[in-house]
């Protein structure tokens, strides 16, 4: 069980280095693809403490720095983020698969600038090792989810969302998740309902998308790390 979380948080530093569909099991397919560097980690032991067509400005601020301390949720401060927009056009592909660049329609700048922000704070936490302000930032689905699995693990004695974020992070991901945070750049959000992706360019300019849920209002990150289009 605690290999199984291993491979889904190593993850996230892969993705972070840049097609996906609109499917959470793109995720759980992402993961598995890591479960040979997982049994490496778990077998030496895991110690890491760790839209609208216009542009728009949205607020995304570290992790325990090496110095073994936890920090809190309200020790995160938003950043600000200028992103460059443009809409889901410019990420088509001419005889691809553009069932993401073409899901529900293209979000109001309201709605784009709110979950823009979202995945910038996520991404931002996620890079400081604020385990606790990351998790503000994901669905309740996700978070559910790995802290049942996580409740199984004996290895694991903090079972909240941060605790869990911070034992199994993979160090060597930390570079990778700290310059997806600093070149994250959302082009577009693709919305239907409470339902929604967001498009943007990441490491390297690869394309990348992350499935987004509303929450009474509020948009949240619905996966543990965005999915390469391409």
């Amino acid at each position: 069980m605690a290999v199984a979380l291993v491979a889904l948080l190593l993850a996230v530093g892969a993705t972070a280095c840049g097609g996906g569909d609109d499917s959470d099991s793109t995720q759980a397919e992402s993961a598995g693809q890591q479960q040979s560097q997982a049994n490496n980690a778990a077998q030496g032991g895991n110690q890491s403490k760790e839209g609208s067509s216009g542009g728009g400005d949205s607020n995304a601020g570290n992790s325990d720095g090496g110095d073994g301390q936890s920090r809190d949720a309200s020790d995160f401060v938003p950043q600000k983020h200028n992103d460059s927009g443009g809409g889901a056009e410019q990420f088509k592909v001419k005889g691809g698969d553009n069932s993401v660049q073409e899901f529900g329609a293209e979000a109001d700048t309201e709605e784009f600038d709110a979950a823009a922000a979202a995945l910038h704070n996520f991404l931002d936490a996620r890079a400081e090792g604020n385990w606790a302000a990351a998790c503000q930032h994901m669905s309740k689905s996700v978070i559910e989810s790995f802290e049942k699995l996580a409740a199984q693990a004996k290895q694991i004695d903090d079972t909240s969302c941060g605790g869990i974020l911070e034992k199994l992070t993979n160090p060597a991901a930390a570079q990778a998740m700290k310059e997806e945070a600093a070149k994250a750049n959302v082009g577009s959000l693709r919305i239907e309902d409470e339902r929604a992706f967001v498009l943007y360019t990441g490491i390297d300019g690869a394309v990348m998308t992350m499935p987004m849920a509303n929450e009474g209002g509020d948009w949240k990150v619905a996966s543990l790390a965005g999915t390469p289009l391409s």
